[in-house]
């Protein structure tokens, strides 16, 4: 049967409504925005006037920030967002910049103070915003995974599709996730392969005859057999085959009234099965010319050799008869002619696989499937792999698939294996989607279901869908009890399959994905290779398994005084004592090497493959430590000439020129000086007190004001600034947790969860725990109509 290219329109789920008394809070609300638009006039617009719009205007636009686009209050285009950022540069210290005039002390905290009024107030002004995230595609990872552990195969078809789009730094945000017609052509081939892996169709075939003819001429056209005869044959199913072998005897035999010679004894024929003998026969003289000899074969699917010999002909010690004519020029006398091979006569079954077991779960493997069981198969299936209830509108066109196939003489097997492929192809399985409430309030937010939050749930944590308890908790409503919310979080991070937390968001957060393709000059680094490149991946992941493991402080992503090594890294880090291929947790010297800053993976992909650059690692530190991250440079800035690093000029008196215009310097000041904190690591993250010719020089002072010297004490800057990097990291990983985009209207959620991070000593889970119970993570907003 050919399989149909079939997708099914989606069931409509009852979701939940949002409740009432919104009116009520905004009316609440309209007095404190006319109070607070006064003090932006009285207050914060004298203060933009005089200290921030001189570069952060429609002409310079520093750092794509504008100021000047305010004039009786703070709304604009921005909204809170662009507040927050203003407000943490302040409290910094870090703008205005130094070499402007600084403003009174009280006028800074005045601001500040407006800026988190404000915040609040515009989070409170209207319905509650929780954004909405489009009907989102499995990614390469979340295909693979979700595969494994719907069908129970492991075998990643997604490694063939295209590379995913990334949007705001990860592959897994819905509307960058598009669906080009040579993945839904990828997506067909991978499920006739899936399907055939997953489901054992048992063979069925009739007997059939194939000959093979032993050669008998020479290269010269004369007849001269070899005697002995191998065939490699194909047997296209395993079972019970009949092989027949025939044999020609032409040796002497004394003529009418001739003194008869000396008879030949028996001949001995052997025959062999790849190699391993299963018979042999006697070929008695004077009783046939030509006979066969029977052999059953009991073989697997496949290629195998078959292999008849003589291993005697019966004429040792014989005369030669002296008729020349009766001597067959010297030729063999005793040989194999041919093979006759029939069957198969009983076919072998194959063995049961563990998916077979797992989607097959009612009927006997042997047959006797009743109706019922086929709708039963179905319906389990259906319901994990659309991650839902199911409808029997939906089951009932798979039914019809497996009735068609019965018809027209396929097994029961066969016509479950076409309606999996059917299913592996619905958009209902391909993307994870979420249906608004069928009611008339468009635009309206509301919260997701309990499977949908299941979902949610699996996808951040595991890359992959629910498991069956998760499925059951969905179903009994137990995710709507903070207790067993919590409870699911805590089991679901527990699992081993939480390595695709690592994988997946620590290997786009910290970038480990790119090692991959970053070749170091062979010149300057000889020592790098690929087991290197392997053992720093591996250790960066094994260290973020362990905060998660052991439910750490994230601040141990910057200031914990282990990791982990193999031989091959300990070596390249100068560290004595590690032994062996494996891994194992080695405490190391805080002054050289603390947390992820100072692992040889991050310092690797934010160097350049010649040397170390300052900037990269400045701007790497800002967006993925600080949340910072700076604007694209400006064009027309000279690139730095490469063979004068190390030998005419230092790396950081060749920067200066980067400085000098004043455009470059807002953000050059601030990603250089924390560049040159972990200049005492190479390109490849080997310590180094020395650049070429000249000394390491790893001091530098922030815009703050705040001096260091070497990377422990940039370290101690960073981690005594924790909340910010708990900012950061909130942001990343929600971003990563909802599939799209921060905007604005999540500025509240951010500082809500930073908030219980710092009260909860910035424990792992707890950052796992208020992002799922947070109001974006459970709640999204309707489609708006028209």
């Amino acid at each position: 049967m050919k399989t149909p290219k079939l997708f099914f329109i989606a069931t409509t789920c009852l979701l939940i409504l949002l409740s009432l008394g919104i009116t009520r809070e905004v009316r609440a609300i309209a007095g404190a925005e006319t109070e607070s638009d006064d003090d932006f006039s009285r207050v914060i617009l004298p203060f933009l006037n005089e200290n921030c719009v001189f570069c952060h205007n429609g002409t310079l636009e520093t750092a794509g920030l504008r100021l000047d686009v305010f004039r009786e209050s703070g709304q604009g285009p921005a909204g809170p967002g662009l507040w927050k950022r203003v407000q943490g540069k302040l409290l910094l210290g870090e703008m205005p910049p130094r070499d402007r005039p600084q403003p009174r002390p009280e006028a800074v905290e005045a601001v500040i103070e407006w800026i988190e009024t404000r915040t609040e107030d515009l989070a409170l002004a209207g319905l509650p915003e929780p954004g909405r995230v489009t009907a989102r595609r499995l990614n390469r990872s979340e295909y693979n995974n979700t595969i494994r552990d719907l069908i129970g195969v492991n075998l990643k078809p997604a490694d063939d599709f295209p590379a995913d789009d990334a949007g705001y730094g990860f592959d897994n945000i819905g509307d960058v996730l598009s669906l080009p017609p040579i993945l839904m052509e990828k997506y067909l081939t991978a499920a006739e392969a899936i399907a055939e892996a997953a489901i054992v169709v048992q063979p069925s075939a009739d007997p059939t005859l194939v000959k093979y003819l032993a050669s008998r001429v020479d290269g010269e056209g004369d007849f001269f057999p070899d005697g002995a005869y191998r065939v490699n044959h194909l047997f296209p199913f395993g079972g019970e085959y009949e092989l027949q072998v025939r044999v020609i005897d032409r040796r002497y035999r004394p003529k009418k009234d001739e003194h008869p010679p000396p008879m030949p004894a028996n001949g001995v024929l052997s025959v062999s099965l790849d190699g391993r003998q299963l018979k042999t026969f006697e070929v008695e003289p004077d009783k046939y010319e030509r006979g066969t000899f029977d052999v059953i074969l009991e073989v697997p699917e496949g290629k195998h050799e078959v292999f008849a010999e003589l291993l005697s002909d019966g004429m040792e010690g014989i005369p030669q008869p002296k008729d020349t004519e009766d001597s067959y020029k010297g030729e063999r006398k005793l040989f194999v002619d041919d093979f006759a091979l029939l069957g198969p006569m009983k076919v072998k079954p194959l063995p049961l696989t563990e998916s077979h077991r797992r989607i097959l779960i009612c009927g006997d493997p042997a047959g006797g499937y009743q109706p019922e069981c086929a709708r039963q198969i179905l319906s389990r299936l259906l319901r994990r792999a659309y991650r839902r209830p199911v409808q029997n509108e939906e089951i009932d066109p798979l039914l019809r698939f497996v009735e068609q196939a019965l018809k027209e003489g396929d097994s029961f097997a066969q016509g479950i294996r076409l309606a999996l492929k059917v299913i592996l192809v619905s958009p209902h399985f391909l993307f994870r989607i979420e249906r608004d409430p069928d009611s008339g309030d468009s635009g309206l937010p509301h919260q997701i279901n309990q499977h949908e939050l299941a979902v949610r749930l699996s996808y951040f944590l595991w890359s992959s869908m629910p498991d069956e308890e998760l499925f059951q908790a969905a179903e009994s409503s137990e995710l709507s009890e903070p207790e067993q919310l919590e409870r699911q979080i805590r089991r679901i991070l527990a699992n081993p399959k939480s390595a695709a937390l690592v994988e997946n968001f620590g290997g786009q957060w910290l970038q480990l994905r790119n090692l991959e393709g970053i070749t170091p000059d062979p010149d300057r680094f000889p020592d790098f290779d690929d087991e290197l490149r392997e053992a720093m991946r591996r250790e960066t992941e094994l260290f973020f398994k362990t905060i998660v493991d052991e439910d750490l402080s994230v601040i141990a992503f910057l200031d914990a005084e282990f990791t982990f090594l193999n031989r091959r890294l300990a070596l390249h880090y100068g560290i004595e004592g590690v032994e062996g291929d494996w891994f194992r947790r080695v405490r190391v010297d805080p002054t050289q090497r603390t947390g992820v800053l100072t692992q040889a993976s991050v310092l690797t992909v934010s160097s350049y493959p010649t040397r170390t650059s300052p900037v990269l690692r400045g701007k790497w530190l800002l967006d993925n430590i600080l949340g910072a991250p700076p604007p694209a440079p400006p064009p027309g800035i000279p690139a730095l000439n490469e063979e004068k690093v190390g030998l005419e000029a230092t790396q950081r008196k060749q920067l200066e020129q980067h400085r000098s215009n004043p455009a470059c310097a807002v953000c050059h000041i601030k990603m250089d000086a924390l560049g040159f904190g972990l200049e005492n690591y190479d390109a490849v993250g080997a310590w180094r007190t020395r650049d070429g010719r000249f000394p390491v020089d790893s001091s530098g002072t922030l815009p703050g004001g705040k001096a260091f010297s070497g990377p422990a004490q940039l370290r101690a800057i960073l981690v005594d600034d924790k909340r910010e990097f708990g900012r950061c990291l909130t942001e990343k990983m929600l971003t990563y947790a909802l599939g799209r985009g921060l905007e604005s209207y999540d500025t509240p959620t951010v500082e809500a969860v930073v908030e219980r991070l710092e009260q909860d000593q910035y424990r792992f889970s707890r950052l796992v725990l208020e992002i799922v119970t947070s109001l974006p993570f459970r709640m999204r907003r309707k489609e708006t109509e028209g």
